[in-house]
């Protein structure tokens, strides 16, 4: 496309179909960059006295992309347990799928997705000539074309159709989408945003393509694979659902305890130490028993065991797991420290027999789980508390008041070659976790708190993201006394150096004042009024919802990608029809066509796909039905066990009955 009037329809469309890059192009001023033509072709781009082409963009983008093709670089899922889509239930539906294969002797299916919807990440547009050829080449279904240079589109317009372009990815019933981003994380973060918009899912067999070198792209197509790989998780099993739920009820049922909501609350003028289970904390103990008296302490997960071990009692002591084995951590832990001095801060599904180890109990309803979703709709529930007990720490204490804090073994990563936890905890001390310690393989990269680098992984990583957001929407004064990662916001601060400038705190009037500002409840109290009976309604009517859209798709022609779409149309959709229900079985619905769709797509041979479809549906439908007899199960046995009991009787056992305890 080399005349004025071509390039000038161009123009018209992009600025038609992508306005913002449009109004930037207009307010940008004088160019940097500047076209070469020969022969009234735009033959390369001329940056100073730079060329970006060597004189001739067409034979430099075929010899690019022809290379690339014999090399590619694919974002692809090397089994569906790195997805997390193998939950228990979702396993019958994994070894269907291979079985069926092995039968057929095709166990060595295709390392990359075959003729699935994909998406295409382009970095760079230069003059575009390397554009339609990709297109045609990868047959992907949506192009994300990066380029932060935005003068380089107003150049392309001499050399790209953008109009036949878009044409060419909306026949395929996807479409086009620019990001201008230069930062890298936001250049990214755009990336996965229209991914996920799109379906996280295709994700599985991406092409990601470098068209000129630049610090920005190296850095972003390092830290994409991590980003769409924590993407591509799917969240929320179902067998960790019913138990969530059936803890949840106990929880309510059987004991008292307080509410702690996201509320707005008077503001503490207490500072409030958070103390994860990182490395750094072995240097930062002597400091805790120099402050001790004059700070409110939190505990998170297994740092409590170390502190105890040093003689250092918390006030607060948080939870964020529901499994059994947080029970046998904590009653180990008990060895080294009494736990009966110490308040509990738990998420509601917590194992029910964890409240009884604490003084006293404070719980709170996690957002995204079916037991909140469910039983708590009158409550706030707390958010950002996941997916570590630090992030849980630093927003319950936020909820409580506080907005003056320091963090210690908060490492979120590790120095090269150190150890990734605290001396005295059981990833230090106990055979099956320091196995489990030793599996770990932190690969990311980013900068240390003290300078330097630090590793750390997508859940550490994630972590440290999370209370940077929340240092900055709440704008909480914070130092960060751990030696790890940097997280942006708060302040770094060795150890030796803090100074708590306050009193000593009274620790009674600060229980007392903190107790009257939570709900309190009774056992069985918060259950009250829930419609156990009402809910398993609510529920068949759900699977029936699920039965319908698993007949519609046996009716239609084999394909596992609108599958995928028609399964999560039916999720999104869900809304409050069913009372919620929905949550106990949203993870496992959206897994089961993701499951499919990594085997249905690395198997080229249609008929021996279509196949492979069925004994997918046939999979499907066996895994609903054994889900909801098993939810219908659940519930009925809630409904016995959420039964308001004879709160006399029980506080006469209850370790923390008597007015002359510090109970919630």
């Amino acid at each position: 496309m080399s005349d004025a009037g071509a390039a000038s329809g161009s123009r018209a469309f992009f600025a038609a179909r992508f306005p913002d890059v449009a109004a930037r192009l207009e307010r940008h001023g004088a160019f940097q960059s500047s076209v070469v033509t020969m022969d009234g072709a735009a033959v390369d781009i001329r940056i100073g006295e730079r060329s970006l082409y060597g004189g001739e963009a067409s034979g430099f983008a075929a010899a690019q992309v022809a290379a690339y093709l014999e090399k590619p670089l694919r974002l692809f899922m090397r089994g569906p347990d790195s997805a997390g889509l193998v939950s228990p239930i979702c396993i019958r539906a994994v070894k269907a799928l291979q079985d069926h294969l092995n039968a057929e002797s095709r166990n060595n299916i295709a390392l990359y997705p075959v003729g699935s919807p994909s998406f295409l990440v382009v970095l760079g547009v230069g003059l575009g000539r390397h554009l339609e050829e990709l297109a045609r080449r990868t047959e992907a279904r949506w192009l994300i074309v990066v380029e932060p240079t935005i003068e380089f589109f107003a150049h392309s317009f001499q050399s790209v159709d953008w109009r036949a372009l878009v044409a060419t990815f909306e026949h395929r019933g996807g479409s086009v989408h620019v990001v201008t981003e230069l930062d890298p994380a936001a250049m990214v973060a755009a990336i996965i945003r229209f991914m996920a918009a799109n379906g996280i899912a295709f994700a599985d067999g991406s092409w990601v393509f470098t068209h000129y070198p630049l610090w920005a792209f190296t850095e972003a197509r390092k830290r994409l694979h991590e980003a769409v790989e924590l993407a591509f998780v799917n969240r929320g099993f179902f067998e960790d659902e019913l138990r969530m739920m059936e803890n949840a009820v106990r929880n309510f049922a059987e004991r008292r305890f307080a509410l702690l909501e996201a509320r707005p609350r008077l503001r503490r003028l207490e500072k409030a130490v958070i103390v994860g289970a990182g490395p750094s904390l072995d240097d930062g103990l002597d400091t805790l028993h120099r402050i001790r008296d004059r700070v409110v302490l939190f505990s998170c997960g297994t740092a409590l065991r170390p502190l105890l071990r040093r003689g250092i009692v918390p006030d607060f002591h948080c939870e964020l797991e529901n499994v059994p084995e947080v029970f046998g951590i904590l009653s180990e832990t008990g060895s080294f420290g009494d736990l009966g001095q110490i308040s509990l801060v738990a998420s509601a599904t917590v194992d029910p027999r964890v409240p009884p180890l604490f003084r006293d109990t404070i719980l709170y309803f996690r957002d995204t789980v079916s037991s909140t979703a469910i039983l708590g709709r009158k409550y706030r529930h707390i958010p950002g508390t996941a997916p570590t007990c630090v992030n849980m720490g630093l927003a319950m204490a936020a909820f409580m008041g506080f907005t003056e804090f320091a963090l210690f073994g908060t490492d979120c990563g590790v120095r090269p070659g150190a150890n990734r936890h605290a001396e005295g905890t059981i990833y230090r001390d106990i055979g099956v976790w320091q196995e489990k310690d030793r599996k770990s393989r932190p690969a990311i990269e980013v900068e240390g708190n003290f300078g330097g680098m630090v590793l750390t992984d997508w859940v550490y990583d994630v972590s440290r993201l999370m209370m940077a957001g929340a240092i900055a929407h709440y704008r909480f004064n914070v130092v960060n006394c751990s030696d790890g990662a940097l997280i942006p916001g708060a302040m770094p601060c060795l150890p030796q150096s803090l100074e708590i400038a306050m009193p000593p705190i009274d620790r009674g009037a600060f229980v007392a004042e903190l107790r009257r500002s939570l709900a309190h409840f009774a056992p069985g109290e918060l259950l009250d009024g829930i419609d156990f009976a009402a809910i398993r309604t609510s529920a068949e009517a759900l699977f029936r919802a699920v039965d319908g859209v698993l007949d519609e798709l046996a009716a239609q022609e084999p394909d596992f990608a609108v599958a995928y779409e028609r399964v999560g149309a039916l999720v999104d959709g869900f809304g409050d029809r069913y009372a919620q229900t929905n949550a106990i079985v949203d993870g496992a619905l959206r897994a089961l066509p993701r499951i499919g769709m990594f085997y249905g797509f690395r198997v080229d041979d249609p008929a021996a796909r279509a196949g492979l479809y069925r004994v997918f549906l046939d999979a499907f439908r066996s895994i609903v039905a054994e889900m909801a007899e098993r939810t219908e199960a659940l519930l009925r046995s809630l409904d016995a066990r959420g039964e308001r009991r004879d709160a006399a009787a029980y506080v006469s056992s209850d370790r923390i009955a008597g007015d002359d305890c510090c109970d919630w």
